[in-house]
């Protein structure tokens, strides 16, 4: 791999809700450019040994908005790296500027029917339950308010993942600028 085809110096963070490919977009992205991939909820496991939804439900939403925020400030010290944040800790001004400071911002969306199949997809039976039918909507509620801010976006609803990741790739280096 030549220079010009390593990670740009600044981070690119990805949000979005679940479901829109966050995860494995950053990840192949990653793969490909030879950057650091970290995921803002995996960090937080790690770190806590509990889900985000798991402190929420423990301690509540406070205890958990401060652990993102801990977090995104440790992960902004990164560089070369795709970060990728939950809609909800996108919403926070600080968290926001933190990551904008470090590098481009991309929203991924989907439209609601296709992240509702994409969850069906990967959870199966469990999503066949109401009660988590029900838990999946809430989230996803909460998360979706993240396409209401000034952020770039890229509806994923109909790319393959290649062009998605070749698109994210393109934006990255376009608006890396040192």
């Amino acid at each position: 791999m030549s220079v010009f085809d390593a990670a740009p110096y600044r981070n690119l963070t990805l949000t979005g809700s679940m479901g829109v490919g966050k995860t494995t977009v950053g990840r192949m992205v990653a793969e490909r450019v030879g950057a650091e991939f970290f995921d803002l909820e995996n960090e937080i496991l790690t770190r806590e040994g509990q889900s985000a939804d798991q402190i929420r439900e423990l301690y509540g939403e406070a205890r958990l908005k401060a652990l993102e925020t801990d977090t995104i400030h440790d992960l902004s010290l990164r560089r070369h790296a795709i970060l990728a944040v939950s809609g909800p800790a996108m919403m926070d001004q600080a968290n926001r500027n933190r990551l904008v400071e470090t590098g481009p911002v991309l929203c991924l969306t989907c439209t609601l029917n296709e992240i509702l199949r994409r969850v069906y997809v990967a959870r199966g039976a469990w999503f066949h339950n109401p009660a988590n039918r029900g838990m999946t909507l809430s989230r996803l509620k909460r998360e979706m308010r993240v396409v209401t801010l000034e952020i770039p976006q890229l509806d994923t609803s109909r790319l393959s993942t290649e062009t998605i990741v070749e698109e994210v790739i393109a934006f990255w280096f376009t608006h890396a600028r040192l």
